[in-house]
């Protein structure tokens, strides 16, 4: 028998925000990870940090494929939550395993084979070679990677998420001392600056995966999943029906990190301290996404969660309220950065031009919060829904039709260089979050069960 009476307001806010808290904390956690690898990569000149940011956009254009195949997770698992179906999720988990398997072993050789991107994007010939030092070491991190987003994304569907933020904050706790000891080089290690910076980075996320691996047989409700409980045959049906779940929020992932990772790759043919003053922007504005980007995956469950309850007006209220939420969130960013934007680059640099070059950007960072938080809250909910087609056609013609585009011809064609670019992320983030939030509002007044 379905639940029909709909949850009040400040339930539906109490309830995401809750849920989302320890989300956000450990979204945070994990950029505070690339905050303090651009920061520690800054103290050894420019062309070092110029690496980090060139290495890191194509390391993140590969793993945050990942992350978004994976995101068909919480969905699934919230719904057979919510419908008490718990004997169905560890055999889901154990096929999504293998997928992870798959993943982390062909991604990990993919990495290793991109020097010729840097060559197709005329970057800076003394940036390569640290580039792919650092790309090396950071690719012996994809597989455990993989393992770690599955047993995530298992907790969280679950609504249990404080997991997820502790062993966030374990990363960062390792990130800096290990950091420490290959960028500089200490304890008869050699200095690698930003090769360093990957292979401390890559030996983080195998920390985190064996920590999770502990949560998850463990913990006092995970463990009655039993997911550890029997080794399951690869069921290939099974795990095609994953893929064809997942790839369109992977593509869409993609094409949203794809943006800026291209972008970063389009500044790399600038100078050096432009390179680095559009990293640092970047970098803090990434920062800052994060809050948008944890309460996303928490409407992502509460939504979840009430189509499981077989709910149509909680399964709206769930993702407009979440909307609402974040509109928030992205009004005290914009205070943040306008207000404290000289005090968070003096934290990255010294060096007059990139302080200069780096405040202008922010500039641009400011006026996309709204629509950047419109976008992801909307894709969330979109994804609670499994309207995960539209979030990838969505994410494309805006991020590749509109905004990769716009960033090119304005950079480039109409001559404002790295300012263009920022430009063309504006439009791109204005039409995603125009086209994500219109399909929810559609898609929630014709749902019946």
């Amino acid at each position: 028998m379905s639940d029909k009476k709909p949850l009040p307001i400040k339930r539906h806010l109490s309830q995401t925000i809750k849920l989302s808290m320890p989300l956000i904390i450990s979204q945070v956690t994990v950029v505070a990870m690339s905050v303090v690898d651009t920061v520690m990569a800054g103290n050894l000149g420019p062309t070092t940090l110029a690496a980090v940011a060139v290495g890191s956009s194509v390391w993140a254009t590969a793993i945050l494929f990942i992350f978004g195949l994976l995101m068909a997770v919480p969905p699934v698992v919230s719904e057979m939550d919510g419908a008490k179906n718990h004997h169905k999720v560890g055999p889901f988990i154990r096929q999504a395993l293998w997928l992870c398997l798959i993943l982390g072993l062909l991604f990990t050789l993919l990495l290793r084979q991109m020097h010729p991107v840097f060559e197709l994007f005329k970057t800076q010939p003394d940036v390569i070679p640290h580039a792919i030092g650092y790309i090396n070491g950071i690719s012996w991190g994809v597989l455990p990677l993989s393992f770690f987003v599955a047993f995530r994304y298992l907790a969280d569907g679950m609504s249990i998420t404080k997991p997820t933020m502790m062993v966030s904050f374990l990363g960062l706790m390792s990130n800096i001392p290990l950091n420490w000891i290959f960028m500089y080089g200490k304890f008869g290690v050699p200095a690698m600056g930003a090769a360093g910076c990957g292979y401390a980075s890559a030996l983080v996320l195998v920390i985190q995966m064996v920590a999770y691996a502990f949560v998850i047989k463990h913990h006092r409700v995970i463990r009655n999943l039993h997911v550890f409980g029997k080794l399951d045959r690869p069921d290939w049906k099974e795990i095609w029906r994953f893929f064809k779940l997942g790839f369109p929020i992977g593509v869409s992932m993609f094409a949203e990190v794809g943006l800026f990772s291209v972008v970063t790759l389009l500044a790399s043919s600038l100078s050096t301290a432009t390179v680095a003053a559009h990293q640092i922007a970047l970098n803090f504005s990434s920062l800052l996404f994060m809050v948008p980007l944890g309460l996303s995956m928490g409407i992502t469950i509460r939504v979840g969660n009430a189509v499981g309850r077989k709910n149509p007006t909680d399964i709206r209220n769930a993702g407009l309220y979440g909307v609402a939420l974040v509109l928030i969130t992205q009004m005290v960013s914009v205070a943040v950065i306008i207000f404290a934007g000289s005090w968070v680059v003096a934290m990255y640099t010294a060096d007059p031009l990139v302080t200069e070059v780096t405040l202008g950007l922010l500039l641009y960072a400011a006026i996309f919060q709204l629509s950047d938080g419109i976008q992801v809250a909307a894709a969330g909910a979109l994804r609670g829904i499994k309207d995960m087609n539209f979030i990838m056609l969505s994410n494309v013609f805006s991020f590749w039709a509109l905004g990769l585009v716009a960033s090119w011809y304005l950079c480039f064609e109409a001559g404002y260089g790295v300012k263009g670019l920022w430009m063309g992320l504006i439009v791109g983030l204005t039409s995603a979050a125009v086209l994500n939030l219109s399909r929810y509002w559609y898609k929630t007044k014709i749902i019946n069960f």
